[in-house]
């Protein structure tokens, strides 16, 4: 990727020129969260402007910023410097060597990226700033730093952990784990205040590994997360107003995974697959009726006509909200970056090549079902996020980002046309086969 021609650098450069707009002083602007733009450890959330995206090519891996241009076709590194090869160097503003990535977010007009550099003596865990432009890539602050002799930077083995910005203030989530028992440890999250310049922490700074705070959902002057235990998980609520924490009483059971569909309106999965609705006015959870719609149901021809019989089902454990839907997905995870296990209906016999997505309102009830296949785009099946953005669903896989209209998606059609390509660093389904 690094080895560009001069000829096709050039161009890109020329592109930049006349797209991105001058840097100056920006002032920071609060965002909320977007709750339904799905992240995983391996892949972005979509970052888009009106004129493109962006997307960091690696996760937990040397840092490569890129930019797709839409009025040009033309994907990019983010760096606007005419002499720059793009090897990582500290003249770089989209590449470098001496960070590691774990998260990257579009926000107030800039990107960020949570990282860890590995020094002679230490482990420093930085926040930077990267412009859209592609002018400067610089430092913000460093919010955790320990010494690199026993333990080294790792991914959470119990829960989701991702780097979440909401209204100013950066949750910063970090896990460190010795290399020869990954069993012991330290986990933490850092809270950066983007307007003071503030760093505190939710809960102990080195805390145990055995207990880690997750699956951050920022939502009004709140930021709710998970606390984890091996089998324990319990939902809290960060206040942006003082700095206290509160559980939210959910059902035992809870399984980590839940979505914030209004301020009194919390969807959660229980047990063995139950999707359950919390209510904060009455502080009381019901259980959805799923049994008319979960499975994969197909039509089977019988000699009194055609019959409707569930081929397979899957345990449900995942819930996504936006808002106005909620989604439930049967066959995968909107946190993890899944590929569909092919295999013949117990039914019908034939080729089970999807996964589905139901669709429910506000009140749990049902709404419609969707088909997602990457197969009938790339002729197999790859690794895939979906995200819900604005008017629009994306289904992001290792080199092409597609996109559907969310009307035709809530209609049960999911109509993906190409959107952008990408190249992120993720072992493709291909190279097990």
């Amino acid at each position: 990727m690094r080895g560009l021609s001069k000829r096709w650098m050039a161009g890109i450069l020329l592109c930049l020129s006349l797209c991105f707009t001058g840097c100056g002083e920006e002032k920071l602007v609060s965002e909320d969260f977007v709750k339904a733009n799905s992240r995983s450890y391996l892949m972005n959330p979509i970052m888009k402007t009106e004129k493109g995206f962006y997307y960091n090519q690696s996760a937990f891996n040397e840092l490569s910023l890129h930019y797709y241009d839409v009025k040009n076709g033309k994907n990019m590194y983010l760096c606007n410097k005419p002499e720059c090869r793009h090897e990582g160097d500290e003249f770089c503003v989209a590449t470098s060597d001496k960070y590691k990535v774990m998260d990257t977010a579009m926000y107030s007009g800039n990107l960020y990226i949570s990282v860890v550099e590995e020094t002679e003596t230490a482990y420093e865990y930085k926040l930077l700033k990267a412009t859209l432009d592609g002018s400067s890539l610089s430092e913000v602050v460093t919010y955790f730093s320990i010494d690199n002799v026993s333990l080294m930077p790792g991914r959470s083995p119990i829960i989701t952990k991702n780097m979440t910005i909401h209204r100013n203030k950066a949750f910063l989530p970090y896990v460190l784990m010795n290399s020869d028992n990954m069993s012991v440890g330290i986990s933490g999250t850092a809270i950066y205040d983007m307007e003071t310049g503030e760093v505190t922490y939710l809960g102990e700074k080195e805390g145990d590994l055995k207990i880690q705070n997750g699956k951050f959902c920022g939502y009004g002057d709140y930021m709710y997360y998970v606390s984890a235990q091996k089998y324990k998980k319990e939902l809290y609520r960060y206040s942006y107003a003082d700095g206290s924490v509160e559980k939210v009483e959910l059902k035992q059971g809870f399984k980590g995974n839940y979505a914030i569909y209004d301020e009194n309106t919390i969807y959660y999965i229980r047990g063995a697959g139950e999707v359950h609705i919390w209510k904060r006015d009455t502080g009381e959870s019901t259980q959805v009726d799923t049994e008319p719609w979960r499975g994969f149901w197909e039509t089977l021809e019988t000699e009194n006509g055609p019959k409707s019989v569930m081929s397979v089902g899957y345990s449900l454990s995942d819930v996504l909200c936006d808002g106005e839907y909620v989604y439930v997905p049967e066959g995968f995870n909107f946190d993890y970056s899944t590929h569909i296990y092919e295999h013949e209906s117990y039914a019908t016999q034939k080729l089970i090549d999807y996964v589905e997505v139901t669709i429910l309102d506000g009140e749990g009830n049902y709404v419609n079902d969707v088909k997602i296949s990457p197969k009938k785009y790339l002729g197999y099946n790859e690794y895939f996020v979906l995200h819900f953005v604005d008017d629009m669903v994306y289904m992001q896989t290792s080199v092409m980002v597609y996109e559907c209209s969310k009307a035709d998606f809530i209609a049960g059609n999911a109509n993906f046309k190409e959107c952008y390509p990408i190249d992120i660093h993720i072992t493709s389904v291909k190279e097990f086969e």
